[in-house]
């Protein structure tokens, strides 16, 4: 599939396992916590990805520095990413350190929640995140204005941020929403007349 865009968004493929593989599982604290510290280095679902490849075209490839972006990278384009950065990494999901015992999708939800309003402490506050998504925002605008053309390969919720800040500087794409594995998101910078 080709793209005639300058920038290309383009979530990580299906990995080996998901935070909630049994989203109605009651899972006590340690257990969730697990999950989501396992879910960062877990590798692809090769199988799944490779029936859903679609090859992006030539550009200067970026990915997250997680082993679900970069594989995904690699498997759509043939070749590593040009640009590796932490700055694209997924927005990281609090830890529980309480005895709450509760469905996995359940803990996910209080957890997102919790790093939104800052009810929980985490790697990353949301300003946090609001700052790196910022600066993700300009290393994209500089290699669009170096490069030509760019491909991101990063993760769904970070994806779902980024195309907010990208959006308030001018950019549009017919992607709305959240992304679904291995979707791209096609940019475009809006002109003013």
């Amino acid at each position: 599939m080709q793209y005639d865009c300058p920038l290309i968004l383009i979530r990580h493929g299906k990995p080996r396992m998901r935070v909630l593989e049994t989203p109605w599982k009651w899972m006590n604290a340690r257990e969730i916590n697990a999950c989501m510290d396992a879910y960062d280095s877990v590798q692809l679902d090769m199988e799944w990805c490779e029936q859903h490849n679609r090859a992006v075209g030539n550009a200067f490839y970026i990915s997250s520095d997680l082993p679900r972006a970069l594989e995904t990278a690699i498997l759509m384009t043939g070749t590593p990413p040009s640009e590796i950065s932490d700055v694209f990494r997924e927005v990281p999901l609090p830890r529980f350190n309480s005895r709450i015992i509760l469905p996995a999708v359940i803990l996910a939800t209080i957890s997102r929640l919790g790093w939104y309003f800052g009810w929980m402490k985490g790697e990353e506050s949301r300003q946090e995140t609001t700052a790196r998504v910022k600066r993700g925002a300009d290393i994209l605008e500089d290699r669009v204005s170096r490069k030509g053309r760019v491909t991101l390969f990063a993760h769904g919720f970070y994806l779902w941020l980024l195309m907010r800040e990208l959006r308030e500087r001018g950019w549009d794409s017919r992607k709305k929403g959240p992304f679904s594995y291995m979707e791209a998101a096609p940019m475009f910078k809006l002109t003013s007349n």
